[in-house]
């Protein structure tokens, strides 16, 4: 009896420190958990803060994907080889790389995209590129006269100036309410696709669409 009632003394002598020693422990961490607070900045959890470093580039989208395949679309052509006709240039080039340009307005950079375009068309004779202006609206005869300034202005040579009846644009090509310029460069399928709002095409933006010609060209 003695024995026994021995071992128990020493074993509450043993187990009892343990069990302090376990509960000071659980009570360092749960007082630490509570003093973490998850929606502190830097902490993994709950960390919704948006990081001021790192910027968000805003596109404006209008025009077909790339990839996309342009369609069949009647224009009147008020300054080109077909002066007066109503024909589908996108026919008429076929397969040939081609920079298409879509306007609802003609200011000056417009004008200067225009010149800037022609003379890549004329640089790039032997690969056979192609362009064509589309006017954008849905009265045709008042932007004629326009047209017609503007291709004996800047000696546009190689890319008919056009009218599209219609201001949303032809069927399938997507050209935003919000576009004043829209370029689409295709072979086939689109290539390249830039497009502005009006009064956002600048001289960066020009040499960007002078760049994509690269694209369809060698």
């Amino acid at each position: 009896m003695r024995c026994v009632r021995l071992n128990k003394i020493l074993a509450a002598f043993v187990v009892c420190p343990l069990l302090a020693a376990m509960f000071l422990a659980g009570c360092g961490q749960t007082e630490d958990a509570a003093n973490s607070d998850p929606a502190k900045p830097g902490s993994e959890a709950g960390d919704n803060t948006p990081d001021s470093s790192v910027t968000q580039e805003v596109v404006f989208q209008s025009g077909m994907e790339i990839g996309g395949v342009p369609m069949p679309f009647d224009v009147e052509d008020v300054t080109g080889p077909n002066r007066g006709k109503h024909l589908c240039y996108r026919c008429l080039y076929g397969g040939r790389p081609v920079v298409g340009i879509f306007v609802r307005e003609l200011d000056e950079n417009t004008k200067t995209l225009i010149k800037k375009i022609d003379q890549e068309v004329t640089a790039h004779q032997d690969e056979k590129l192609a362009a064509f202006v589309v006017v954008l609206t849905d009265d045709p005869q008042s932007v004629k006269s326009e047209l017609e300034k503007v291709a004996v202005e800047n000696e546009i040579k190689n890319v008919p100036l056009t009218v599209f009846a219609g201001a949303a644009g032809p069927e399938g090509y997507l050209v935003a309410r919000e576009a004043a310029v829209n370029v689409m460069l295709w072979e086939g399928a689109v290539k390249a696709n830039r497009a502005y709002r009006k009064g956002q095409l600048n001289v960066e933006g020009i040499q960007e669409v002078i760049a994509d010609t690269r694209l369809i060209v060698n």
